[in-house]
């Protein structure tokens, strides 16, 4: 299965990325500001960018953080655009003490020494394909800075459903295929209200949805987060005008099989998170890490206007 080797091999690709940047040499990574980029796709025009920092092991949260865009296509570096990147808590359910077990067999624990937290997030315009250089620069105490770079590489468009596009009418598994959820969610606790609907029945009723694919059991990197926890407390405010769905990843992970609904989707990293609207058409998709924040403020546009409250 062609797709499901290259999603396999994301990670390792996007680690490379990111110690190669500059010239700077893995040794030199690990003994100075890290970035931890957990937006993978980027296409021309504006994409949402997030990313966390790291030194010593640890994260680094609420910090003030320029992020500066350069064109590396030619000979030198050009700088071409800068922000700032504001952090953004997350809420979760349930973080503290969760196993998480990487791709490569390896896995770590959330503890509050390493919980993901937050997340830094800004929007980033790209003006044409190939390389690029991101600068993540750090704002210390008193007028101390320093900067962390990273090489990432901007596709002509997406390899997955777009923003704009009609979403594939995926016959995706529910809670009623199976006899034990944990078939289709790999989740401690798998949570039968992500289950209950398949997206091409949501697009018949008309039923806008949240959808997310994730892989809970299974981390990509250290920031992989418990997504599937976020999307989760919004079930709350929402689960009466929203179709809430999870599709888990992998069908057989030692084999390397994603489910159907991945391949029909093109998914080349996880998790990822789409909102979608009653027509069926995507107004908003998040790679990686996301806040409840974030989505909500999507949610709200794609309810009709009498229902836009949250109750």
């Amino acid at each position: 299965m062609k797709r499901s080797r290259s999603f396999a091999v994301q990670t390792a690709i996007c680690a490379v990325l990111l110690s190669a940047a500059f010239g700077v040499t893995a040794k030199a990574a690990n003994e100075a500001l890290q970035p931890l980029i957990t937006t993978s796709e980027l296409v021309v025009g504006q994409n949402r960018f997030a990313f966390g920092l790291a030194k010593g092991g640890k994260l680094i949260e609420n910090a003030q953080v320029l992020v500066r865009l350069y064109n590396i296509d030619k000979t030198a570096a050009h700088l071409t655009f800068e922000t700032n990147a504001r952090y953004q808590a997350i809420q979760t359910l349930e973080i503290d003490g969760k196993v998480h077990r990487h791709a490569d067999g390896t896995s770590h624990v959330h503890n509050v020494d390493n919980a993901v937290r937050g997340i830094y997030v800004t929007q980033l315009p790209f003006s044409h394909s190939g390389n690029w250089g991101v600068e993540l620069v750090l704002q210390g105490p008193g007028e101390t800075f320093e900067s962390a770079r990273a090489t990432v590489v901007v596709r002509d468009r997406s390899s997955m459903p777009s923003v704009g596009e009609a979403v594939p009418r995926s016959r995706n598994m529910v809670a009623s295929d199976v006899k034990d959820l944990r078939e289709i969610d790999t989740s401690e606790h798998p949570d039968p209200r992500l289950h209950q609907i398949r997206i091409a029945d949501a697009i018949a009723m008309k039923k806008p949805q949240l959808i997310v694919f994730a892989t809970p059991q299974f981390c990509t990197s250290r920031m992989c987060g418990p997504v599937v926890d976020i999307v989760r407390t919004l079930l709350p405010g929402y689960a009466n005008r929203i179709a809430f769905i999870h599709q888990e990843i992998w069908q057989d992970f030692a084999s390397k099989k994603v489910f159907p609904t991945v391949e029909e989707w093109r998914l080349q990293s996880e998790p990822w998170v789409f909102v979608v609207d009653a027509q069926g058409v995507i107004r908003a998709k998040f790679e990686g890490l996301v806040t409840a924040r974030e989505i909500e403020t999507v949610l709200q546009s794609v309810l009709p206007p009498a229902t836009a409250q949250r109750q």
